[in-house]
């Protein structure tokens, strides 16, 4: 691959380019150690998914609070969005897939500004695939619908999510 490539401000690369991840070993110890394939899906899952979910927790506790008719409702296309929106991160961040509309492999980094953009985005993208996904399939009759609609808005917000991120980045600190 392009060193070039490799080096995009703004995002996180070296994962999807290396088996070797960062350990923490205790008592302040960071140190790099290589990952079998299983091994960097764990490690890439945990990042994600703490990414994801903290960031995640108004919409979370919304979802969590919103009243269901049944195996449909928004709590269960609320879990299926969260769970798909940490199974595509993994595979982005591992570098397993890549992201839409850039070539460039890898989830994106952890600076304030897009910290601030991540706690917009994600709740964004969680809040229409939880309570958009149950209101079309009331509006249509489908029960699945719902289910169907909150993975296919997961599933695209996190392929997209790294090039947003990029032209954000982009934007704020090209001024």
């Amino acid at each position: 691959m392009d060193r070039d490539r490799k080096s995009k401000p703004g995002r996180q690369t070296e994962p999807a380019y290396s088996s070797t991840r960062r350990t923490w070993y205790g008592y302040g110890s960071l140190a790099r150690t290589e990952k079998s394939g299983f091994g960097r899906v764990l490690h890439d899952c945990s990042n994600i998914f703490g990414d994801v979910s903290i960031l995640s927790l108004p919409v979370l506790f919304a979802i969590m609070a919103a009243p269901g008719p049944g195996i449909y409702d928004a709590t269960a296309a609320g879990f299926l969005a969260w769970m798909t929106m940490v199974a595509v991160g993994t595979a982005i961040r591992g570098g397993w897939i890549k992201p839409l509309a850039t070539d460039t492999l890898g989830w994106v980094s952890i600076t304030p500004s897009l910290i601030v953009l991540r706690l917009v985005y994600y709740n964004l993208a969680l809040a229409v695939a939880a309570f958009g996904g149950p209101a079309l399939a009331i509006a249509t009759g489908v029960g699945p619908l719902s289910l169907v609609v909150a993975a296919g808005v997961a599933i695209l917000s996190m392929l997209c999510f790294p090039r947003l991120a990029e032209s954000t980045y982009a934007a704020i600190h090209d001024r």
